[in-house]
């Protein structure tokens, strides 16, 4: 995980031409969920390069974790808010979940949130990191993703949250240079039935 402190941002995230081109890469990833992508913002942490294409003035942020410096607010201008309320949510992932997202209503589905978790590594099989079995629309058949730096129990939780189809939330995992888009459509199990 990545101090807050240390966290750069490029003086160029904020054009709307690098927000398009990150803001495309994640249209085409809840298309495909489970493929890796490479953000299209090379000077900037994946996941805050993300923020800084889905947040404005008009959305809410909630960041319990503290993982954002107040430079870094300013610069996204979105406005802060609880996990229950917030559209958009910054978590570490490889920390149990500790909150209860927006899943909205069956009236307005919509309305659920949009959970992104910072992990250490997306694709990269080996013995510390968890080996996800994705299925469901977007996907043929099934397909592997490895993750390091995730809580198992992101995924128990985030099954139990979907189990109500079409409420939900949205899950954006992403590492310092990668993101991966499980919808809520994403059936998710453990390799291995682990």
């Amino acid at each position: 995980m990545m101090k807050s402190d240390s966290i750069m941002i490029s003086s160029e995230i904020g054009l709307p031409l690098r927000q398009q081109e990150i803001f495309r890469g994640l249209l085409d990833a809840f298309s495909y969920p489970g493929r890796v992508t490479i953000c299209a913002e090379q000077n900037t942490p994946a996941w805050l390069a993300i923020l800084s294409a889905l947040v404005d003035g008009e959305s809410a942020l909630a960041d319990p974790g503290e993982l954002l410096p107040a430079a870094i607010w300013q610069t996204l201008e979105t406005r802060r808010a609880t996990p229950e309320s917030a559209a958009y949510l910054l978590l570490d992932g490889s920390k149990a979940p500790e909150i209860q997202p927006n899943l909205g209503t069956l009236e307005a589905p919509e309305g659920g949130a949009t959970i992104l978790l910072i992990v250490t590594s997306l694709g990269n099989v080996n013995a510390e990191g968890l080996c996800l079995k994705l299925s469901g629309p977007g996907i043929k058949e099934t397909t592997i993703l490895a993750v390091e730096g995730l809580h198992p129990a992101w995924i128990e939780a985030r099954n139990e949250w979907v189990s109500a189809f079409p409420i939900g939330a949205e899950i954006i995992l992403s590492d310092a240079n990668k993101f991966v888009a499980l919808p809520r459509s994403t059936r998710i199990d453990f390799e291995g039935g682990a």
